[in-house]
Formats: C-alpha cells, structure tokens, sequence
C-alpha cells in the first residue's frame, strides 16, 4: 500500500509538538494513527495517548479507523483489545483512547506520545494539563474558525504546523472528492466571486483546509488568495497601547474585488521606528491615509518624507456597508488580519452595533478603501442584511 501525500507530509514533521490543520479528506487522523500504530509496534514500553472531545464519539470516528488499520495491515489481536479502548502490543507498549468530557480526565498523566483529535473541540486549559507532560504531542482539527492552537501554540520554537487538503490524499473516493468540489461550485461563480456565503466558507474550511469564519461575524465576503498586482495605497491606524496596523489595499472595480495584505501590526514604535518600519514595505511612496486622532504622527511622518495624509472619517456603518459590495481577498500571510475577520462582531446585530476593539487593521483598511471608493459608489451601497 503506498503511502500518500498527507503520510509523507507528517512523517516529515520533527518537533515535539505537531499540529495538522486540514480540511475534509485529507487523511490527517488517518495518518497519524498510521505512524502511532507503527511507533507502538516498534518501540517496546511506550504509553501513547488517543484523545477527544467525547468517547462516545470516538467509538464511530477515530477508535472505527484505527481497527480498521489494525486489521487492513494484519495486526489486530483481538485478545489484546481491552475494553474497547485499549490496545496492548507485545512489546509492552500501548494505546489508550480517552474522552475529554470529564473535568479532571488527564490530571498528571505522563504519556511519550498524546494525540488530541478534533482539537478544536477541546478546551485550551485541558490541551495545557494533558500534554504539559507529554514527550511528544499530535494535534489536529478541521479550522471551523480560529481557536487558541492558533494564539498560544503554533507560534512555539518546539512546534511544527502542516496544513493538508483533499488533493494530499490519493486514496481519497471519487464520491467524497467530488462532494468537497461541490462546496466551490455553490459558494463561487465562474470568476471566482462568492454568491452564497455558506458554501464559500465550507469550500475555505473542508476543501482548502484554511481557517473558516464564526457566526456572526461581521464581514463573510472574504476569502484567502493572492495579492493583484493593481495599482495601491495603504491605510495606518495608530497604536499607543494597541499595535500600528498598516495594511495593503488595491481595489479591482471591474470584477468588485478589494485585496488586502497585512504590512505592519506592531507593539510599542516610536514615531522614527515606525516610519523605518514603513518606508522599509510601501513601495514608490505610496498614498498611506491614517488616523485622523493621530495628527502629530502624521505631521512627523509627513516631514520624514512619507506621502500620508489624514483620513476623513466615515461612520463604521458606512464602512460596512461600502466593503459588503466586495469580495476581500486576503493574503495567507496576513494572519493578524484574518484573525481580525474572524473575530469582529455585532454587539447588536440587529440594532447594527459593531464590536469596537480588535479591528486596527479593519480600520486601517476602511480608511483606505473609503478613499480609494468615490463618492458615487458610496451613494451606491446596498443595505446590510
């Protein structure tokens, strides 16, 4: 049996901790127990640790498939198999599958590998308690939305981070391979414009395996792409105790596309360190249109020779309104960005209240787009919905 994309892709993973995001099909879950099953048999006196969010789940999902890689590669004893969720090898080692639905599951275990299957679905102070002694760590999730794997794990020194698709898995069936490519065909139109917001978030998630959008999330027009290469200009929000935010903007008005990409989102810069930090990313002096509260900063990086001017501030709402009639694209790279998308909200939906915090690139972005945006597109906008 030949190993797949996703397989290889795994095995190649080093660091103590191995987080595997991927969308529907990949093989992720599938290719981890290959290498557990394969680290059990041969490696004598190991513990290795199968955990999620329910056990009863488990029994249908992951414990399913790892019976059934036992028995496909011949090495399933049924004697072995305790309780139906232990398995001990010959060697002295084992697997032992675990429910994380009881608050003091996993106190104090010590394990030499721990897989945490569905992630996402796991609390970030139960991932701290199971693995904190844990030699090595698996960690995998379809990326419904943004979770704390995300803030407080694979930016680690001693964290390897993989992200897998459909097309990784060669022995993926014709009928789920063409049910995930379905999810694009609703969600986008022949240009690659999103006509219904539902299916372009399944296509992100399940096909591309890239970080989806919560509910009620403001803005649902965005995908993740490359930058256009169109004439641009940039937006700057200021920072004292927030970070500067300065993010790339082009605006294709033929095809009702806005592209983004995340320059600078950066803590504590002076005045100078700022404009070192801008002049080092903007290119031909580009247009920037910043804050209007921080008019001594723009005087100061004015004088140092930037073209910046102040932003003549709309409401949010107009904002809101005004990008709703495009698709926003945004670079993979731009990850402060998404996780702005992802996690700017309504307070009131209904009485059109917007969270006001964790948006410095949101507003870099709005001020720069209703520059770009005339005054007639602006008269032009649909009614949020």
């Amino acid at each position: 049996m030949k190993a797949t994309k996703s397989l290889n892709k795994i095995c190649a993973l080093k660091k103590r901790i191995r987080v595997i995001q991927g969308g529907q099909g990949a093989g992720k879950t599938w290719g981890i127990l290959i290498i557990l099953i394969d680290f059990a048999f041969t490696n004598p006196n190991k513990e290795i640790f199968i955990c999620s969010d329910e056990l009863s789940k488990m029994r249908i999902t992951i414990i399913k498939d790892f019976l059934k890689i036992m028995r496909l590669f011949e090495r399933f004893d049924r004697s072995q198999w305790v309780d139906g969720t232990l398995y001990r090898f010959e060697n002295g080692s084992f697997i032992k599958f675990i429910g994380l639905d009881k608050a003091d599951i996993g106190k104090g275990l010590r394990s030499d590998v721990l897989f945490i299957n569905e992630a996402n679905k796991t609390n970030f102070e139960t991932y701290r308690e199971i693995t904190s002694r844990a030699k090595h760590v698996y960690l995998d999730f379809n990326p419904n939305n943004e979770f704390w794997v995300h803030e407080e794990v694979v930016n680690r020194s001693d964290c390897d981070f993989l992200k897998l698709t459909y097309k990784d898995n060669e022995y993926l069936s014709i009928e789920e391979k063409t049910e995930i490519e379905l999810y694009y065909q609703k969600g986008y139109d022949a240009n690659g414009n999103i006509i219904n917001d539902y299916w372009a978030n399944m296509w992100q998630v399940y096909g591309l395996g890239n970080i989806g959008r919560l509910q009620g999330s403001i803005y649902q027009n965005w995908v993740v792409g490359s930058f256009a290469e169109l004439p641009h200009a940039y937006g700057l929000d200021f920072g004292v105790k927030d970070p500067d935010a300065l993010v790339k903007c082009a605006i294709d008005r033929t095809n009702m596309k806005i592209y983004l990409h995340e320059e600078i989102y950066q803590n504590g810069q002076s005045t100078k360190e700022l404009y070192e930090s801008i002049k080092s990313r903007i290119t031909n002096n580009g247009l920037i249109v910043a804050d209007s509260s921080g008019a001594r900063h723009i005087l100061d990086l004015k004088n140092y020779g930037l073209n910046i001017e102040s932003v003549h501030k709309l409401r949010v709402l107009e904002y809101i309104k005004l990008l709703m009639n495009y698709q926003l694209v945004v670079t993979e790279t731009s990850t402060n960005l998404i996780k702005e998308l992802n996690n700017w909200r309504w307070i009131d939906k209904k009485g059109q209240i917007p969270l006001d915090g964790s948006n410095h690139l949101i507003d870099a972005t709005h001020y720069i787009v209703g520059k770009l945006c005339s005054n007639s597109q602006r008269s032009n906008m649909r009614v949020l919905s």
